[in-house]
């Protein structure tokens, strides 16, 4: 609990992290930061294109690779079938000859997997400092205006602290609070929201170091509910039930979760059929199969609990992202399809000509 004697007004909040700078001299032009995220997503998702292109690519390569090994690799099992060293070393070579990858579908995914962190990184930074800097200001607007009218009453210091609230708080669409869940989740912080640790926490620190905040004309005597709790009263949901003051509806979540599926279902379609792997005794394993179809499921899960917890500002980047990644996705397996179809058509042809 923040008291009267360690409640402080510091210096102004800054940023470090390089992502959440960048978001921000974005917004500065845009104005709003949920179409700011919009527009940051859009633009990395093109830098990223390339990571996108050789995933599919590798992913083609493989399949093709794979439908012309496949009859071979049924001849070696069938030859070295009591010696699973002599087969596994035999697949080894056969991959390598036709240029088979065994990883080159799950580096791309991991890279992209270290991508997503970074990112979530960076928003978790913007979001942080967006927090703090309100605070700050509204700590300065509650000095400065006791310091210019000491006789203000409660209720009138109140109603200057809701409206300087409302000139820093920062909505998208149906949202109220970009910067909180799209959820049941109070659109106004709490100040243990504000300053906790952990899954869905702000992890923020309150003003401090320069001088102690004036609570002489509050009825709180604790300095964050001094500057939020009349904003809190106001836009805070009173009961569980009371949607009209919940700061979203779970619309992102569920939009996150529903295209993350889909892109994992459209990036399936095309993945190459991974060979059947034996162990020392030359007993079928599953081993890659298991990873690949782990890596396939792991984003969806991510994105459900990121979705749920963290800001509407990283759900919207989420959201975007995925939705991107679907409409690539489904433009590639057209594209691939009539590729593949041309190149089943020149092996028939040099097949035939022999």
């Amino acid at each position: 609990m923040v008291t009267l004697t360690s409640f402080f007004v510091s210096s102004a909040p800054t940023i470090t992290n390089w992502i959440g700078k960048l978001i921000f001299l974005m917004y500065k032009g845009i104005g709003n930061f949920g179409w700011t995220v919009v527009l940051f997503t859009v633009a990395l998702k093109l830098i990223l294109s390339p990571l996108d292109v050789w995933q599919k690519r590798t992913m083609m390569k493989n399949n093709r690779a794979m439908k012309i090994i496949q009859p071979e690799l049924e001849k070696l099992k069938k030859t070295y079938a009591n010696a699973p060293d002599v087969l596994q070393q035999k697949q080894m070579e056969l991959y390598k000859k036709h240029g088979y990858s065994m990883t080159g579908g799950c580096l791309p995914a991991l890279l992209t997997l270290v991508i997503f962190f970074v990112v979530f990184s960076g928003f978790n930074a913007a979001v942080r400092y967006k927090n703090e800097t309100i605070v700050y200001d509204l700590t300065l607007k509650y000095e400065q205006t006791v310091e210019a009218n000491p006789s203000i009453t409660e209720d009138a210091l109140d109603q200057e602290m809701v409206a300087a609230y409302n000139e820093e708080k920062e909505g998208w669409l149906w949202i109220k609070n970009v910067f909180m869940p799209d959820t049941y989740a109070n659109p106004v912080p709490t100040e243990k929201k504000f300053v906790g640790r952990g899954l869905g926490q702000l992890n923020a620190k309150l003003p401090d170091e320069t001088r102690v905040l004036n609570l002489s004309r509050s009825r709180y005597n604790d300095g964050y509910d001094a500057v939020l709790k009349p904003a809190m009263e106001s836009y805070n949901k009173v009961t569980f039930f009371d949607m009209k003051h919940w700061n979203g509806y779970f619309i992102l979540p569920l939009l996150s979760i529903a295209l993350s599926i889909v892109s994992v279902k459209l990036t399936k379609a095309n993945q190459p059929e991974m060979p059947q792997q034996t162990d020392a005794n030359g007993n079928p394993t599953n081993a890659g199969q298991g990873m690949m179809k782990a890596m396939n499921w792991m984003m969806p899960a991510m994105m459900g609990v990121f979705a749920l917890f963290y800001s509407s500002a990283f759900c919207i980047y989420m959201v975007m992202n995925s939705f991107i990644t679907v409409l690539f996705n489904a433009a590639w397996n057209v594209i691939q399809k009539k590729l593949d179809a041309k190149e089943e058509d020149r092996r028939l042809q040099v097949t035939f000509k022999r």
